[in-house]
């Protein structure tokens, strides 16, 4: 065997042999950490299919109870509501004016955690039906949720627009 390798064999042996508990307790941190994000993560993706439930049947209440009683919405073409009461009148207004939701989807483009926040964008993407006809639909969503203490994760900031279709 050449000298090289038997020392790239040798060293690698001396440094998983040298790893401390630290060492150890950090990869166990991490571990923890990565199944938390991911933990986190399959909640947000769950909770935006219940976001398009409850707006495909227009329901103020689902949707408002989605939201932090300090949430602001940020709409595209809409002056901003601040508070759980301006975002329950924001949604009675606009789904009384929005044409009928028959599917929308999200796809996770970017997620930051920090602490008891999540900083969320998405891409979504649907059909509603509009004047009796079909009408496809896409657009960018950023999303600031919020871990409430020993309560599910909730929405802080909502904003979106569209994008052109292609």
């Amino acid at each position: 065997m050449k000298p090289g390798v038997w020392l790239t064999i040798v060293g690698s042996a001396c440094l998983v042999a040298a790893q401390t508990p630290q060492d150890a307790k950090s990869n166990n941190d991490m571990s923890a950490f990565l199944r938390q994000l991911a933990d986190t993560r399959k909640t947000i993706a769950d909770d935006y299919v219940r976001w398009t439930e409850a707006a495909k049947a227009k329901s103020v209440d689902a949707i408002v109870s989605m939201y932090t009683d300090d949430a602001i919405v940020l709409p595209e073409d809409k002056d901003a509501a601040s508070g759980k009461t301006a975002v329950r009148a924001f949604y009675a207004d606009w789904f009384a004016q929005q044409d009928k939701l028959v599917e929308q989807k999200f796809e996770n483009v970017n997620s930051v955690q920090e602490g008891d926040l999540l900083i969320d964008s998405t891409k979504y993407s649907g059909v509603l039906i509009r004047d009796g006809k079909e009408v496809a639909f896409r657009g960018k969503r950023l999303v600031v949720w919020k871990h409430e203490f020993q309560g599910p994760w909730k929405i802080l900031r909502d904003t979106w627009n569209k994008s052109p279709m292609q």
